[in-house]
């Protein structure tokens, strides 16, 4: 087991033991177990998922929309801090679907490197919220 600290700018999101993390990070994907080797990183905007127990099935993970932080891992904690959060809970595909347009039309229509910038990383939200959306849509888990 692996304790997990997943912190946002709202506050502290999970503070528990668990089985599995795998964090999204500028280098690829980590998985993450007890035992694991001391590390310091940087989340990407991605999906993080959990595995709470070594018994759950890939169904079972718990699935979360992370953008932009921090990985630490030592003495068996991972602590993870990110910008923002999102979970299947409160994602729309409809607003995601939308907002993905209007990024799309931001980049279009972008004028400068900034503009540019942030069109992309908006596009790139509103992607991992629709995975996090399909997710729901194709589990067999209540959300």
């Amino acid at each position: 087991m692996i304790h997990l600290k997943l912190i946002t700018l709202s506050g502290t999101e999970i503070d528990e033991d668990v089985y599995e993390v795998m964090v999204p990070t500028t280098g690829g994907t980590i998985g993450v177990y007890g035992g694991h080797a001391p590390l310091l990183g940087e989340v990407a905007a991605g999906l993080l998922s959990v595995r709470k127990k070594k018994t759950d099935s890939n169904d079972q993970r718990d699935q979360y929309g992370v953008y932009d932080g921090t990985v630490e891992i030592l003495n068996d904690t991972i602590q993870v801090l990110v910008d923002e959060l999102d979970t299947p809970f409160e994602v729309s595909e409809q607003e995601a679907q939308a907002a993905l347009k209007r990024a799309e039309e931001m980049i279009s229509k972008a004028k400068d490197a900034v503009s540019l910038s942030e069109a992309q990383a908006m596009m790139d939200r509103q992607a991992i919220r629709l995975q996090l959306a399909n997710l729901k849509k194709h589990s067999k888990r209540k959300y």
